[in-house]
C-alpha cells in the first residue's frame, strides 16, 4: 500500500474521502490546512496562506515546505494521508514519488454556483468558515471554487493525476461506502 495525498478546493469532500481510506485501513492523516493555517498566523513572512482560494505562490512556498515531511514520512514504515486545500497539482508533483504516493484531487467543476452553495448551507455546522459568511460573500466564493476546480482539473490531466469531480451530493454518496 501506498501513502496518499489527497487535495483540491475547499468543501470538496477532502476530509470525507480521508476519514473512509483511514477507516478502511490503517492510514494515519494529517489535514495540512492546520498548518497553513499557523503559517499564515504566526509566520506571515513566509508567505504561505490559509486562504479559502489556493493562492499561487503560497501553494509552491507550501509544497517546497512539506517537501521535508513528505521525506520523513517516506522513511516510515506507517501509512499517512495527508489532505489540502492548498497545494495544486503542479506543484505537489515535484515532491511525491508516484511509486510511493497515490495522488487525487477533488473538486466539482460539474455544477453551478448556486446548486453548490445550497450543498453546503445544507450540511453546514457553525463550526465551518461557511456559516458566517453572508450569502452573497459565499456565493462569490463558490463561483471562484469552480473555477478552480475547472483549473485543477486541467492539471490533473497534465500530470496524469487522479481527479474526483465531487459535484454530487455526499450524503447520497456515503450510503453505498
Amino acid at each position: 500500500m501506498k501513502n496518499i495525498f489527497i487535495g483540491g478546493v475547499a468543501k470538496s469532500g477532502k476530509s470525507t474521502f480521508a476519514k473512509i481510506f483511514s477507516d478502511k485501513a490503517k492510514y494515519n492523516h494529517i489535514p495540512l490546512d492546520y498548518f497553513a493555517s499557523a503559517f499564515k498566523h504566526q509566520l506571515p513572512l513566509v508567505g504561505i496562506t490559509s486562504n479559502v482560494v489556493i493562492d499561487y505562490k503560497s501553494s509552491e512556498t507550501f509544497a517546497n515546505y512539506l517537501s521535508r515531511v513528505i521525506d520523513i514520512i517516506e522513511c516510515h514504515d506507517e501509512l499517512f494521508i495527508l489532505d489540502s486545500a492548498h497545494i495544486m497539482p503542479k506543484d505537489i508533483v515535484k515532491y511525491l514519488d508516484k511509486n510511493k504516493w497515490d495522488i487525487y484531487y477533488l473538486g466539482y467543476s460539474k455544477t453551478s454556483k448556486e446548486e453548490k452553495f445550497n450543498l453546503i448551507r445544507k450540511y453546514e455546522s457553525s463550526e465551518d468558515w461557511t456559516f458566517k459568511r453572508s450569502d452573497d460573500d459565499l456565493l462569490n466564493t463558490v463561483d471562484k471554487l469552480i473555477s478552480l476546480s475547472k483549473e485543477i482539473e486541467k492539471e490533473c490531466n497534465d500530470y496524469n493525476i487522479k481527479y474526483i469531480d465531487t459535484s454530487f451530493d455526499f450524503n447520497e454518496f456515503n450510503k453505498y461506502n
